[in-house]
């Protein structure tokens, strides 16, 4: 039997493969199609300080090998999460591990939703959405160095809990923020989000998304999202969660061999939705076929 069981952020995840914040609202989306707690885990819908109606339509589209996106951020905020969601994670998710993705527009907003569920049990830590494409306004805390650092030393101020820092691919050299993440006291990285794109209807001359522009994700991101996870692991010491396109065992693979210890799917999940414990199967099998005892021994173990 192979072992798929991981120990992360000082928890033991059952298997590597999680939901990706944004794709599967707070895992009660998909109680009904799919066996959620029988994942390593989900990472929840953005919360944030207030609750959000989001951009207007069209919100998204489909691209070549993907697809495009501008929720802009809606959700039921913070106090919602607690009265609406929560409660249902807390019942439900016993098995697989939660974490809540945090997103905002300043250094307040981020300690804000953090402290005020720092008392409140049913879920890990925190992943932090520095980088979110698609929502107007606020400092991008993902491209600015300095921000960047304000913003991960005031969270580590603010809780004893994993902090997971979502990194945006949109930088020149993504090992430099993974650096200042790990200096300044984040547990984990997530590599990466979503490139800014844009979709134009020819025949009406506008764009086709209602915002312009989005964030593009789906398997057409795969090399880089690999990419930025090799480069984030080979320059850090800490877990990183590799994110972007992952469709199969084989692709999910790719991001253990890079270094990532967890892997989030998404996209994929809109197109089938039992993508995600189908990738669990097939990473079992493929351990097995190539006598693989424990999913450990493949983290990192790309051979130069």
């Amino acid at each position: 039997m192979v072992d798929l069981s991981l120990q992360v952020f000082g928890a033991t995840f059952q298997n590597p493969i999680l939901l990706a914040s944004g794709t599967c609202g707070y895992g009660q989306e998909y109680s009904g199609v799919i066996d959620v707690d029988a994942l390593g885990g989900i990472v929840t819908k953005a919360v944030t300080p207030k609750r959000r109606r989001g951009n207007l339509p069209t919100r998204i589209t489909e691209t070549p090998a993907g697809m495009i996106n501008s929720i802009g951020l809606a959700n039921v905020g913070l106090e919602g999460f607690k009265r609406e969601k929560l409660p249902w994670i807390q019942e439900n998710l016993r098995s697989a591990q939660v974490l809540v993705n945090v997103a905002g527009w300043t250094v307040e907003d981020f300690v804000g939703v953090v402290e005020g569920l720092n008392e409140e049990v049913g879920f890990l830590g925190y992943e932090i959405n520095v980088s979110c494409p698609n929502v107007k306004g606020g400092t991008l805390f993902g491209t600015d160095e300095k921000a960047l650092a304000v913003l991960v030393k005031a969270l580590r101020e603010s809780t004893s809990r994993p902090l997971i820092i979502k990194l945006t691919p949109n930088v020149p050299d993504i090992g430099v923020f993974a650096e200042i993440c790990e200096a300044n006291g984040a547990d984990g990285l997530s590599t990466i989000n979503t490139f800014p794109g844009m979709v134009i209807d020819v025949d009406t001359r506008r764009a086709v998304i209602g915002n312009e522009t989005g964030g593009v994700s789906g398997p057409a991101i795969l090399p880089m999202g690999v990419y930025a996870t090799r480069v984030a692991a080979t320059r850090v010491d800490l877990p990183v969660i590799g994110i972007g396109g992952v469709r199969n065992a084989k692709d999910a693979l790719q991001y253990l061999l890079a270094g990532a210890s967890l892997i989030q799917i998404g996209t994929a999940m809109f197109v089938d939705p039992f993508t995600a414990p189908e990738v669990v199967a097939g990473i079992s099998e493929f351990c097995e076929k190539h006598g693989v005892g424990e999913i450990s021994e493949l983290i990192g173990a790309l051979e130069a």
